[in-house]
């Protein structure tokens, strides 16, 4: 029941000390006249110094990471063209291999039969 008596007390202390008040005729003009002798008061920047240096920070890895990927991706590219490169001079060295083995064997077959018709 101790509680109840702590809570309802605690409870009429806060709606006391929260009870509206009337602050009075001249409460605007007062204000108004504080306002007017304060000099003017510049706002301060939304970021601190150190939350703009992060940013700072986080911008340029951000850029640095960007050519950084760039360039690998250039780097794979050049590679790919050179084993490209690589593959299609030996496709090219193989076909020549086999055309001059089916020319000889075109030659040889033409050697063959014409020795035949000369009644050599």
């Amino acid at each position: 029941m101790s509680d109840e008596r702590t809570n309802h007390d605690l409870e009429q202390s806060l709606r006391a000390a929260l009870r509206p008040a009337d602050p009075g005729a001249d409460f605007p003009a007062g204000v108004l006249a504080r306002l007017a002798a304060e000099p003017a008061r510049t706002l301060r920047p939304a970021r601190s110094l150190a939350t703009a240096s992060w940013l700072t920070f986080a911008l340029a890895a951000s850029v640095v990471l960007g050519l950084f990927i760039a360039h690998e991706r250039q780097v794979r590219r050049t590679e790919q063209g050179l084993e490209a490169r690589r593959q299609l001079i030996q496709a090219l060295r193989v076909t020549g291999e086999k055309l001059e083995l089916a020319s000889r064997a075109v030659n040889t077959t033409e050697h063959s039969t014409d020795s035949l018709h000369s009644g050599a």
